[in-house]
């Protein structure tokens, strides 16, 4: 069993490397919604 930082820094990195895989499809997802709500602005402008 390692010592108690060396698995700390385990735990950290695994949970930091799913939470990347959220964070990527989060910011596509708000780039999407961002996309649309400029495209409903230009279309209530004319």
């Amino acid at each position: 069993m390692g010592s108690n930082s060396k698995q700390t820094g385990l735990i950290r990195a695994r949970k930091a490397k799913s939470n990347k895989k959220n964070l990527k499809k989060n910011q596509e997802r708000v780039q999407k919604n961002a996309e649309v709500l400029r495209k409903l602005a230009s279309e209530s402008d004319n």
